[in-house]
């Protein structure tokens, strides 16, 4: 089981190793709050070295935290496998992705 690693600096959070059933669980709920203080923040996925519907359904619930503390959220660098899962699971254009 691998973790991912979280940082948030100047409005990017940056997401590091794997999306999974495994590491989103591990994730802290209580820093939700604080990512969200900001009016924007851009989730940088270009170091996600693995994805699957459990780290998909993550990011939808990320989009939903923010819009509860209304914060805009957008990602970026969406590697191509999360990209397909995105394809394959029929929710496109669905979350705010912005190319850089």
């Amino acid at each position: 089981m691998s973790k991912a690693n979280i940082v948030l600096n100047h409005g990017i959070l940056t997401i590091d190793g794997e999306l999974s059933r495994f590491s989103v669980a591990e994730f802290n709920v209580n820093e939700y709050v604080n990512w969200f203080a900001h009016s924007a923040v851009k989730i940088d996925l270009s170091q996600v070295s693995k994805a699957d519907t459990a780290g998909l359904a993550w990011l939808f619930y990320l989009l939903e935290q923010a819009e509860h503390h209304a914060c805009q959220l957008s990602f970026s660098n969406v590697p191509e496998k999360l990209t397909k899962l995105i394809t394959l699971s029929g929710v496109d254009g669905l979350l705010p992705i912005i190319s850089d």
